[in-house]
């Protein structure tokens, strides 16, 4: 796979505060992103910070506030409600925690919603007096070309220290990161639970990879976690130009993404965008 068929995602919390930008698309066939919805009159810019939502309970919505002078909003009280396209309120409100981290200049909120099935939704975001809609497209997990929590991870080869597979950088973050000392498939014969992160620093066009690579790195360097593997693999095998196969394996058009496994191979969580620390400890937490 060539660079311009693999999606950027997530331009707007990275730094730029138009709608527009949320996907930047690098071939004709991207997807476009619906724009906020006219239901409600609009006193905020919520920005969703995912390509990928899926159906079900509890699931991650992430986000970042602006004004409508593109003014960043933080560490307000955030309330989120989620309706139907037709305006029908199916849940909330959801309380949102912000967190000051990630590599976004917005800053990101977090709550866990309801998602009953595929479809599109509105999701209201209230902070005070003002609020606030975007539109959530959301699929079924069968759907996903990614592996989602309770399928099993894709077994490939991943590039190490060791044996680079031809990847010209096997880490581009600066200083590079410790976590290329085994390869994912000898990770997931051997039995052991991995943290797994794609990213690319150098190349990364949302700018939230080095971030995310070095949030991780805070992560395992926290405390001992165990026989916990801890890798990162990069998008790129050469200069920016050819996608990894390892990454087209795993059905990724994005970057950053993190998954935690656990022995079985099977993935027990994911998330994409911005990478919150105390999110990725409890996600490998629940691994050991």
């Amino acid at each position: 796979m060539q660079r311009r068929t693999f999606i950027k995602s997530l331009g707007v919390l990275a730094g730029s505060t138009s709608a527009a930008g949320l996907l930047a698309a690098c071939g004709d066939d991207a997807p476009t992103t619906p724009g906020p919805s006219a239901t409600t009159a609009a006193q905020l810019n919520v920005v969703h910070a995912s390509l990928e939502t899926l159906a079900g309970e509890a699931r991650r919505f992430a986000f970042g506030l602006t004004t409508l002078d593109n003014v960043p909003l933080k560490n307000a009280r955030a309330l989120v409600h989620v309706r139907t396209m037709e305006g029908k309120e199916i849940g909330g409100p959801y309380p949102a925690l912000f967190h000051d981290e990630g590599g976004s200049p917005l800053g990101l909120y977090v709550a866990r919603i309801d998602l009953p099935e595929a479809g599109t939704y509105e999701a209201q975001v209230e902070a005070g007096d003002a609020k606030g809609t975007v539109v959530i497209s959301v699929i079924a997990p069968e759907e996903s070309t990614v592996p989602v929590p309770g399928g099993p991870a894709v077994a490939v080869a991943t590039p190490t220290t060791a044996a680079d597979l031809g990847v010209r950088a096997i880490c581009t973050n600066n200083p590079p990161c410790p976590m290329h000392a085994e390869s994912l498939d000898a990770a997931l014969r051997a039995g052991r639970p991995v943290a797994l992160l794609f990213a690319t620093p150098a190349y990364c066009a949302s700018a939230l990879c080095a971030p995310a690579v070095d949030t991780l790195q805070e992560v395992r360097d926290s405390r001992d976690w165990g026989d916990v593997e801890f890798i990162h693999v990069e998008i790129f095998s050469d200069e920016g130009q050819t996608v990894l196969q390892a990454v087209t394996d795993w059905g990724l058009r994005s970057e950053p993404w993190f998954f935690a496994i656990d022995r079985d191979g099977v993935v027990s969580d994911r998330v994409d965008g911005p990478m919150i620390a105390s999110e990725l400890t409890a996600m490998i937490e629940d691994l050991v």
